[in-house]
């Protein structure tokens, strides 16, 4: 008889498990570069647009009106805001970035998505009031000379609503020895790079306060 040469099933079976074995370790390995590369993209849109107020303000002495995550990019009546003025009718910007981990929810609301936008609040740290929308804008607000430039992060969760509430933006509704709490929902990837917590970017005149201390010195950079 002639001898014929065949795996046997065993040895199929060794190959499956190897393979699923080293796919259990890859999988996540490229899950979690792909989150990394998300956020290296979301902090670098952030330096831009941070450029961009810097510039705008050089020229006009304030940087520019806010802009929520909730104002439609798209919006016929103009509710782009200050994101709007760094595109036009000067380009300190030739376009406005998305965010890249697409749209986002608020605590106690999840159902509800907000389009994938970053938020950016401006204010005069003086007074306390914030800039707002160009048709809304309060005059105390100007010339605006501090922002926050706020990314909801990997998770996609406007985190910033619980237990601190950043309205009014870039004022913290917090109790001002509460420095530690606000520091808890700035994203913090040895906390897992799917983890709670907004990427931040800040400019210009610093609050007075532990909460802004602290806050400033985590995200200045």
């Amino acid at each position: 008889m002639r001898g014929e040469k065949a795996f046997t099933l065993i040895e199929l079976l060794i190959v499956v498990a190897i393979i699923a074995i080293l796919a259990m370790i890859a999988v996540p390995n490229f899950l979690e570069a792909q989150v990394r590369a998300k956020v290296s993209r979301a902090k670098t849109d952030m330096r831009s647009i941070a450029v961009a107020e810097e510039a705008y303000r050089v020229d006009w002495n304030t940087y520019t009106h806010s802009n929520g995550a909730n104002w439609n990019p798209w919006d016929v009546q103009g509710r782009w805001g200050g994101f709007a003025e760094l595109t036009t009718p000067v380009a300190y910007m030739t376009s406005i970035p998305l965010s890249p981990f697409g749209d986002v929810r608020v605590w106690g609301n999840l159902q509800t998505k907000r389009w994938p936008v970053f938020h950016l609040g401006t204010g005069n740290s003086g007074s306390r009031v914030s800039t707002e929308m160009p048709a809304t804008s309060r005059a105390a607000g100007f010339p605006a000379d501090c922002f926050i430039l706020e990314c909801d992060g990997p998770d996609n969760i406007k985190d910033s609503r619980a237990p601190f509430i950043i309205a009014d933006f870039p004022w913290i509704d917090a109790s001002p020895n509460d420095a530690p709490g606000i520091l808890a929902i700035v994203y913090d990837p040895t906390n897992g790079t799917v983890s709670r917590g907004e990427i931040f970017r800040v400019g210009g005149s610093k609050p007075g306060g532990a909460l802004y201390d602290a806050l400033w010195a985590a995200t200045s950079k």
